[in-house]
C-alpha cells in the first residue's frame, strides 16, 4: 500500500560514508538537508506510488540557489510536485566546501541516496 512520505526515512537517505563529500561538515549538511526535504515532501502530501525521481540542489552561500530535476520519475506531475516541495524546504546554510556545488537526492525508493557534490 502506498504511504504518504511521512515515513520517508527510506526515501531520502544520505549515503554519508560513500558519497565522497569533502568533510564531516558536508556530511552533516546533507543529513540536515535530507530531513528538511523529507518534512516538506511529507507536508505536501505526496505519495510514493513506486516512482523514483532525482533532484539536484545547487548550493550558494545562503542555501539552495536552484532545485532541478536530475532524473525524471516518468510522471511530469509527480516531478513538478516534488520539485515545488523541495524548493519550499528550509535547508540550512551549506558548509563552505559545498558552496558552488550540487548535491543530488534520490526520492521514492528504499535505500535512496544523496550523491556527491560536484
Amino acid at each position: 500500500m502506498n504511504r504518504i512520505l511521512t515515513a520517508a526515512g527510506a526515501l531520502l537517505i544520505a549515503a554519508a560514508s560513500t558519497a565522497a563529500f569533502a568533510s564531516p561538515a558536508s556530511d552533516a549538511w546533507v543529513a540536515k538537508a535530507r530531513v528538511a526535504l523529507e518534512a516538506q515532501v511529507a507536508e505536501a502530501g505526496l505519495t510514493d506510488d513506486g516512482k523514483v525521481v532525482k533532484i539536484r540542489v545547487k548550493l550558494g552561500s545562503a542555501g539552495a540557489d536552484a532545485v532541478l530535476i536530475a532524473e525524471t520519475s516518468g510522471s511530469a506531475d509527480f516531478d513538478t510536485a516534488v520539485k515545488a516541495a523541495a524548493k519550499k524546504a528550509d535547508l540550512p546554510r551549506p558548509s563552505s566546501d559545498l558552496v558552488g556545488r550540487s548535491v543530488t537526492f534520490t526520492l521514492g525508493q528504499p535505500g535512496a541516496t544523496a550523491t556527491g557534490a560536484n
